[in-house]
């Protein structure tokens, strides 16, 4: 009788089904740049939620001479301010008892570091999308929107150097060294080091500061950092009634079911927001015009999202008769959804941001003087982690879990429009946003 092994087969329900490294994989990094620019103020306790910044303007010069004898006539101080009210964010998590001593890794020590960086990058990304607000926005070469980037249309020097000029023409005052600040994407400085033998020069210095502060050179009068969570648009296919793609959302004009006047054209819009970022990121270009249904005047309009699950998705649409601003009717739709609009936009809603061209993505730098923007928050509630104390209370009695978690108030604000430019570019490197 032959022997009866007992192999790893047999028993393997006593033992572990794979082994575990002892650690993690390592995040993908990001570089947060762009709060290091900001003013930083703190709001103390029980003043309110409201900083107020004050500022006195210049006084405008005199005219004419003095005549003798006589006193001039005075003039007045004048005051600007800009009130900030901060807001409260936060993110927990809730780990079981049984996760906790069960998994290989220490997952509440974990839990600790990834809501602490969440609220990091909350930080980094609500300052970039405030600072999207300014208005002093150069191109390269003759162009004047974003709409009108190709994908050959990159950073170069030329572009930084329309970027600074006007800076300084504006009075924008220097940080040290008399430089101002300059944060690019990682595309944005590929771009230049491959093309811009000006700046291969200038990058090429030897200096500690760049690997504790992320710099990648001075150039231009500027000293630049490198941040790969700025925002990016990459222009995308606009509403049509054809069927819905990964990027593309299907529209369809509704008999019946809403308040929308018929036989009315329309155009629309819908935005792509990364899922686990929220950052906007594809953007449609504005469809042509589209009829509501023509009986009745009670029509609406029927959409299905794009398939992409890496994304949720505003709708904009245009007030009666398809011209002027796109305004959002619907927000954070799920992909694939089938989506009713029953009403017309009253006009007072966002409006939608400009769209590139289909295929081309469009990415940001920034170049700031002293006191362009701010940040503050208040004393007292500064970022800080919680962790919930280890065993019974009166809501988890029987010590099932533990929470952790973190939380700011805060506020970023422009300071003074004039003392920051954005650069918006295209470049010959992927954009790397998810499909």
């Amino acid at each position: 009788m032959a022997d009866a092994p007992t192999s790893f087969s047999t028993i393997s329900s006593d033992a572990p089904n794979v082994y575990i490294a002892a650690e993690t994989l390592r995040l993908v990094e990001r570089n947060l740049r762009v709060g290091k620019y900001a003013s930083r103020y703190s709001l103390e306790q029980r003043t309110g939620k409201t900083l107020r910044v004050v500022r006195y303007r210049r006084m405008a010069l005199p005219l004419t001479t003095l005549t003798e004898g006589t006193a001039p006539d005075a003039v007045a101080l004048a005051v600007d301010t800009v009130d900030v009210t901060v807001e409260q964010w936060g993110i927990v998590a809730l780990l079981t008892d049984v996760a906790q001593i069960t998994t290989k890794h220490p997952a509440l020590q974990i839990a600790i570091d990834r809501t602490g960086l969440a609220m990091s990058e909350l930080l980094e990304r609500e300052m970039c999308n405030m600072l999207l607000g300014g208005t002093n926005v150069v191109y390269p070469a003759a162009i004047t929107a974003r709409g009108s980037l190709a994908a050959t249309d990159i950073l170069a020097t030329a572009t930084v150097l329309k970027a600074t000029a006007s800076l300084r023409a504006r009075g924008g005052a220097e940080f040290e060294g008399a430089l101002f600040g300059g944060c690019m994407a990682p595309q944005q400085e590929a771009d230049v080091l491959a093309a811009d033998q000006t700046f291969k020069d200038a990058s090429n210095f030897a200096n500690v500061r760049a690997l504790q502060f992320g710099e990648i050179g001075i150039w231009m009068g500027v000293r630049w950092a490198r941040g790969n969570f700025l925002p990016v648009f990459q222009g995308v296919a606009a509403v049509t009634t054809a069927a819905a793609t990964a990027e593309k959302t299907q529209i369809t004009a509704t008999d019946g079911g809403g308040t929308i006047t018929s036989s009315t054209n329309f155009k629309f819009c819908v935005v792509a927001r990364d899922i686990n970022t929220d950052y906007e990121r594809k953007i449609s270009v504005v469809s042509a015009n589209i009829a509501s249904a023509a009986t009745g005047n009670t029509e609406s309009f029927t959409f299905v999202m794009p398939s992409s699950t890496n994304y949720t998705y505003d709708i904009y649409m245009s007030a009666a008769g398809g011209s002027g601003s796109l305004f959002k009717v619907k927000s954070r739709q799920t992909a694939g959804a089938t989506v009713v609009q029953t009403a017309e936009p009253a006009g007072t809603e966002a409006t939608a941001p400009v769209a590139p061209a289909v295929d081309v993505s469009v990415f940001v730098a920034w170049v700031f003087a002293k006191d362009a923007f701010g940040r503050v928050e208040l004393n007292g509630m500064s970022l800080q982690s919680y962790i919930t104390p280890a065993g019974a209370s009166y809501s988890n009695p029987l010590a099932q879990g533990r929470k952790v978690g973190s939380k700011v108030m805060w506020k970023s604000f422009i300071l003074d429009n004039a003392f920051f430019t954005r650069i918006e570019t295209s470049s010959a490197y992927a954009d790397e946003l998810p499909v």
